[in-house]
């Protein structure tokens, strides 16, 4: 009786699955608003939508923005290309990476790739480097939170920052 009271059960679920697939495909063709798609105020393709509300941005060449990541990391012992500013992060790996650099009592510059579609791009592709944050010390790009925590856990990065922040006049 076990048997086929699971048979049953496994057969009415199969037959509610083809049914709503049935109606679902059903209603997909009548042009009726499926409820396993999500609904958008417009439709992909089209261009109804008002100037103001399309997104705005300057391009900017990709020789400019390697320009300024050149300048940028020139011109700073410690580098960070983040999500956000420094005190106020955007995300949690930026987070991290700028405790972890606060931690150590280095300075350090920093650039909101949030602010710039071009940069937060182009950063990825200058570094070969697929996330944010993205640090760089003495011009050498170091890598991501996730390498900035195990260079911390193994001493590594004490190692690297400690001559900058005497350099800084830290401790």
């Amino acid at each position: 009786a076990c048997v086929n009271r699971a048979h049953l059960i496994d057969t009415m679920l199969q037959a509610r699955a083809l049914f709503t697939q049935a109606g679902l495909v059903q209603r997909a063709a009548q042009g009726a608003a499926c409820s396993l798609k999500r609904g958008f105020a417009s439709k992909v393709g089209t261009d109804d939508t008002h100037d103001d509300f399309k997104p705005q941005y300057k391009a900017e060449p990709v020789s400019d923005v390697n320009k300024l990541i050149e300048g940028d990391v020139k011109s700073n012992t410690v580098f960070v290309y983040m999500k956000g500013v420094p005190d106020a992060p955007q995300c949690g790996f930026s987070n991290m990476a700028c405790r972890v650099l606060d931690a150590y009592g280095v300075k350090y510059g920093a650039r909101n790739v949030l602010s710039d579609p071009n940069l937060r791009e182009g950063i990825k592709k200058f570094t070969n480097w697929p996330t944010i944050p993205q640090v760089f010390v003495k011009g050498e790009f170091i890598g991501g939170a996730d390498i900035l925590m195990n260079m911390h856990n193994t001493g590594e990065l004490e190692k690297v920052l400690g001559p900058i922040v005497k350099e800084q006049g830290g401790k």
